[in-house]
This record gives C-alpha cells, sequence and structure tokens, in this order.
C-alpha cells in the first residue's frame, strides 16, 4: 500500500474532492437528500402537536375497540339473562309477554317499553303467590 501525498492544503488525495465536475455534483445532491433526510427527521420529533396528535388517535382507536368488545359481551349476557328470565316466568306471564309483543310490533316502540313494565309487574305478582304456596306445601 502506498502513502498519499498531502497536498498544500494539508488533504490527502483520498480526502480531496473529485476532479470530475459530474462527480462533484453528485456528490453534493446525495449530501442535500442525506441533509434533507435529517431535517424533516429533526422537524417530525420537534413537532410536538403532530406526536400528540397521533397518540390521542391510537389511544382512541384502542378505546373504541374495547368498546365494541364489551358492547359485544354485554348484548350476549343480556341475551342469556332474558332467556334465563323466559324460562323462569309462569306460563300466563309469558302468554301476557307474548300478546304485549305482537301489540308493540304493531303499535311501534313505545308500547314496547310499557309492555316491558306490564310484564314484569306480572311476573313479581305471581312470583310472591308461588312461593307462598310451596311454603304451605312444606309446612
Amino acid at each position: 500500500m502506498t502513502a498519499h501525498k498531502p497536498t498544500s492544503a494539508g488533504l490527502t488525495p483520498a480526502d480531496a474532492p473529485p476532479d470530475d465536475i459530474e462527480a462533484l455534483a453528485e456528490e453534493i445532491e446525495q449530501t442535500r437528500e442525506s441533509l434533507g433526510e435529517t431535517v424533516e427527521a429533526l422537524a417530525a420529533k420537534a413537532d410536538i402537536k403532530a406526536r400528540v396528535q397521533d397518540k390521542v388517535t391510537d389511544v382512541r382507536q384502542t378505546v373504541l375497540a374495547s368498546a365494541g368488545q364489551v358492547r359485544q359481551q354485554m348484548t350476549g349476557r343480556a341475551a342469556q339473562a332474558g332467556s334465563a328470565a323466559w324460562a323462569a316466568a309462569p306460563e300466563p306471564v309469558r302468554r301476557a309477554a307474548k300478546r304485549a309483543a305482537g301489540t308493540a310490533r304493531q303499535r311501534g316502540t313505545g308500547l314496547a317499553v310499557t309492555a316491558g313494565a306490564v310484564i314484569l309487574a306480572g311476573w313479581l305478582t305471581h312470583r310472591p303467590a308461588s312461593r307462598q304456596r310451596r311454603r304451605s306445601d312444606q309446612g
């Protein structure tokens, strides 16, 4: 390997700028691109507002996904509870509920709330009576 002689400016031939103008222009263009990428990266890190907005968007998506899962779970549990209540309800209450549901379908959802209240009231009134009968049968 040969030693490079320093030039009058103190540069070795490997450090010296290229003699070819096209090669020099290409080197300048690469340096500009590299510097531009570095500036963009620094600007992105310094843009606190954009970073906070990105974080808010990420958290919002996570919360919405979790809420959707909870809603599905609760819907399933409500259906199970409704099935259990239907199975536990006495036959007269079931018939009244079916009639009320048919009427609600014909008249709209406003009546559905009323029908639900009637069903609940009917079930509550029949339930204590059946407990008293069981107690008298046991005693």
